[in-house]
């Protein structure tokens, strides 16, 4: 419940996100805008200090105001970069709009699709994030309320074809686990053509590397091309985030000229992200890449499966 959330500290309101049972993230809140409950999640909309606006859903931080560029650019560029001509990108989840915002800063981009399950989200965006819900009245974007997996399935279907599907999901929780599910990501395959490239967000490398390695196990069963790169996020548990790249036609980690033309066009809209900083992302640290090295097919990890407790 969101009244969990939030706890008075010797007069000041307190937000707590937990990263795990013991380890929270810790706001100062400022304004509290909404706290509310849809049939999806819980959604809490406040302003902090040092953070600005926040939205967090089911009590762990989606986006805010003072990192958000950092997560929404690396998911969004490098498919986007590798990719010879994105003219379709299909954006899973992502409702705050701050991934269509960095898709459509493309011009090769001619439509783009996003399915968010919580039309609240997409409210809340367009009252209290102005900066990333200005790309869903953009021509070029198709905004759906709508199950995602659901429309992977009748698009796959349908004999739908994208060049770049981005899935900007929460954590693997509720209904958000079909999105970490081999049965999702082989109809995302369906969904792209020989040189389409997949990008599901793929939660902290810090805490929890078992769910970074099922991921990433689960597409090297699916894709010729898999590769994990990374980011920071600061108010995302561990302060920094993974990203999982698949193809079966690019590899993405080789594709991108850090200096090339497009690169150069991109870097003056960007904040966080630059050519030779996405080219260096794929460069993993030596605990990672080991425990990749060895990453068979995993169920997803549960809460009984984490000596360390998972949080959500």
């Amino acid at each position: 419940m969101s009244e969990a959330s939030f706890v008075q500290v010797g007069g000041t309101t307190r937000y707590f996100d937990p990263w795990l049972r013991d380890t929270h993230l810790t706001y100062t809140v400022t304004h509290r805008h909404e706290s509310f409950e849809t049939p999806f999640q819980t959604i809490d909309v406040f302003e902090a200090e040092g953070w600005g606006t926040v939205l967090a859903l089911g009590g762990v931080t989606n986006v805010t105001d003072r990192d958000e560029s950092g997560y929404h650019e690396m998911l969004a560029h490098p498919a986007l970069l590798a990719h010879p001509n994105p003219k379709r990108v299909l954006i899973i989840g992502g409702g705050d709009g701050g991934t269509l915002r960095e898709v459509l800063r493309h011009p090769e981009v001619q439509r783009a699709v996003l399915v968010d399950i919580d039309g609240e989200v997409i409210r809340c965006a367009r009252q209290y994030f102005p900066q990333c819900a200005v790309a869903l009245d953009d021509p070029r974007a198709e905004v759906i309320v709508g199950d995602g997996l659901a429309y992977v399935e009748d698009a796959a279907a349908a004999g739908g074809q994208f060049d770049v599907i981005l899935v900007d999901s929460t954590d693997p929780v509720d209904a958000a686990v079909e999105l970490f599910t081999e049965k999702f990501y082989r109809h995302c395959a369906a969904l792209l053509g020989d040189r389409g490239i997949l990008v599901p967000q793929s939660d902290s490398p810090t805490f929890y590397l078992d769910r970074v390695a099922h991921v990433v196990a689960t597409l090297r069963g699916i894709f010729a091309h898999t590769r994990l790169y990374l980011g920071q996020v600061t108010a995302y548990p561990g302060g920094v985030w993974a990203y999982t790249a698949a193809s079966n036609g690019i590899d993405v980690g080789r594709a991108i000229d850090p200096a090339g033309p497009r690169v150069r066009a991109l870097e003056p809209l960007l904040r966080y992200a630059n050519g030779p900083f996405i080219a260096g992302a794929f460069a993993l640290p030596t605990y990672i890449a080991r425990r990749l090295a060895g990453a068979g097919p995993t169920a997803l990890p549960t809460l009984a499966d984490d000596p360390a407790g998972f949080a959500v």
